[in-house]
């Protein structure tokens, strides 16, 4: 029996349920935190299966050790799960009497290039799997090429621009002759206060008229788009050729009908399990071959117009909230499809 690679994060809930499984039928696998660099208790039960780069030695081109333990070549499979590294844990950030703080910041900056250097040649050179699922290290997408491309694919997407006038945007709301909305070119905000008391976030919003009268006439380029009147929204998680979706019904709930990741938690949003259109799907498969993805969750709207509109992919999205709802099971899914190799016995 092969061993399997689980590239996570520490906190991952999803990594942790799906290792539940490799427990319950005893296949053997190693899993590595990379947002955590701290010292592994390797007589612990709760880290027997677990890298920690805290004490790492490679020999080119023979072997890499990972605290006396070697690191594979050759895995039944990997896991890309969250392999996002975290460097800021990674450099030693210890300090030299008579180093001026500028040449001490100039040289943790080269710390953390040189340990990403480390990271892509052990994942893109050192080690390999009979079957991945995810993209190495890479953790995102740019959301204006996958706009780009999901509108050369003949896929529907939200008339959309990107900004820096305030009389851009009133130019760009007579065109549409509709409301519009204004989100993030790249990922969220998420920030917590000094006290870790209270939580900011970003959400996409409506330019509403009381907004717009704040706006000043120049500002940082920002992405707009035309607001679609929507029947449900749809979350789709992938995994290789299955399409697993869920449509929210956020729009019946004035706190989610803008954006759904507004939670209401004394009334939830309806969820029901949903199959996209073949066309649809066809489609997508194309735009997740060109980006080289073959696992991501996927949102898009059902316009009233009877239309689907795309909006984005993020490859390491949680998928728990399409699983449990919709009944899909997907942690085990996706241990069948790690380990779809080799015998199992309960």
């Amino acid at each position: 029996m092969g061993k399997h690679l689980i590239v996570t994060e520490d906190g991952d809930g999803s990594s942790n349920e799906v290792c539940s499984w490799f427990y319950r039928y005893g296949v053997p696998f190693k899993r590595l935190n990379l947002d955590s660099y701290k010292e592994i208790d390797r007589n612990s039960d709760l880290y027997s299966d677990y890298f920690n780069f805290d004490n790492i030695e490679i020999s080119i081109p023979d072997e890499i050790k990972v605290s006396d333990e070697n690191f594979d070549k050759e895995y039944s499979s990997i896991w890309f799960r969250r392999p996002k590294i975290n460097l800021e844990n990674m450099v030693i950030n210890q300090t030299e009497p008579g180093i001026p703080k500028f040449l001490l910041r100039e040289i943790r900056s080269n710390q953390k290039s040189e340990l990403k250097e480390l990271y892509e040649y052990i994942f893109n050179f050192s080690i390999k799997g009979s079957v991945t699922l995810g993209n190495k290290l890479k953790s995102r997408v740019n959301k204006l090429e996958i706009l780009s491309l999901a509108n050369e694919l003949g896929i529907c997407i939200p008339r959309t621009k990107v900004v820096s006038l305030k009389s851009q945007i009133l130019e760009f709301q007579e065109e549409v002759n509709n409301t519009l909305i204004a989100k993030s070119i790249f990922d969220p905000i998420f920030a917590m206060d000094d006290d870790l008391r209270r939580r900011y976030t970003s959400y996409t919003n409506v330019l509403s008229d009381s907004i717009l009268e704040k706006i000043p006439d120049h500002f940082s380029p920002s992405l707009v788009q035309e607001k679609i009147e929507k029947d449900f929204e749809i979350r789709t998680f992938v995994m290789d050729e299955n399409y697993y979706s869920m449509a929210i019904f956020s729009q019946n709930n004035d706190k989610t009908a803008v954006d759904f990741r507004r939670y209401d938690l004394e009334k939830p949003n309806r969820t029901i399990p949903f199959t996209l259109p073949e066309e649809l799907t066809i489609k997508m498969k194309e735009l997740l071959k060109r980006i080289g993805f073959n696992t991501c969750s996927i949102d898009f709207i059902k316009g009233e117009n009877g239309k689907y509109y795309f909006l984005e992919i993020n490859p390491v999205g949680q998928f728990g909230m399409v699983s449990k709802p919709c009944n899909y099971n997907l942690e085990y899914s996706i241990f069948k499809y790690l380990t779809k190799d080799e015998e199992r016995t309960s």
